[in-house]
């Protein structure tokens, strides 16, 4: 079976292999920078079928949300390629400032591999003792938290006086975040990433009746 999963991982991506780029991963042509600031540097990923990213460094910690169930392979620097799945909703933290990674990441599937990339560039409150949201908790790592809302959690759940958040809506119509603190709304759009400010007062809805997947990545 592994002779078979290494031979179609050769023949996809036969004609990338002289390709030894090795860059940041923020200067990886298909990692796209869409927001950053002071806290954040929120990089999406789009791999098109039969296709590969260039060898590229992970050295800042990160969050990862995963967007599109693709079958993927990953090449380290030096090492042979190794088959896996990625699955809509999965999330994790890693902190490549202790440990970083020079690798590249390839699509073995018919649909595109959508992933998002969020460099935490500095803390919010390192010294403040935080506890985790009463949602549904995906992790509680050293720098972040990352919570899942579905229907159950919206229209009715108020949250205040947190620190910065990326928000990504994996299932579902479009959300809207109401903004108490400054009286606005904000449109969370499928398969985007939306940025909440810290120390504001907001809510999330929607009117559709579709199932809602709503991933909250929270500084600490």
């Amino acid at each position: 079976m592994k002779k078979r999963i290494s031979f179609s991982i050769a023949m996809v991506f036969g004609i990338i292999l002289s390709a030894n780029a090795q860059e940041q991963v923020r200067f990886e042509p298909k990692h796209h920078n869409v927001f950053e600031n002071q806290y954040f540097r929120v990089l999406d990923v789009n791999v098109p079928p039969h296709d590969s990213t260039l060898y590229h460094i992970h050295s800042i910690p990160s969050v990862v949300l995963i967007f599109s169930t693709t079958n993927t392979a990953t090449q380290l620097k030096g090492k042979g390629w190794e088959a896996s799945r990625s699955v809509s909703g999965s999330v994790f933290y890693r902190d490549f400032s202790k440990d970083p990674v020079i690798h590249r990441v390839g699509n073995l599937d018919t649909l595109a591999y959508h992933v998002t990339d969020i460099e935490l560039l500095s803390a919010y409150q390192p010294g403040k003792s935080r506890k985790p949201l009463p949602l549904k908790l995906l992790f509680d790592a050293e720098k972040a938290f990352a919570y899942n809302l579905a229907d159950s959690s919206l229209n009715k759940t108020v949250i205040s006086d947190r620190g910065p958040m990326i928000a990504g809506l994996v299932k579902g119509d479009d959300l809207i975040l109401h903004d108490e603190t400054h009286h606005k709304l904000i449109r969370i759009k499928a398969n985007q990433e939306t940025y909440i400010e810290p120390g504001i007062s907001f809510y999330i809805s929607t009117t559709s009746k579709k199932e809602v997947s709503l991933v909250l990545f929270e500084l600490k």
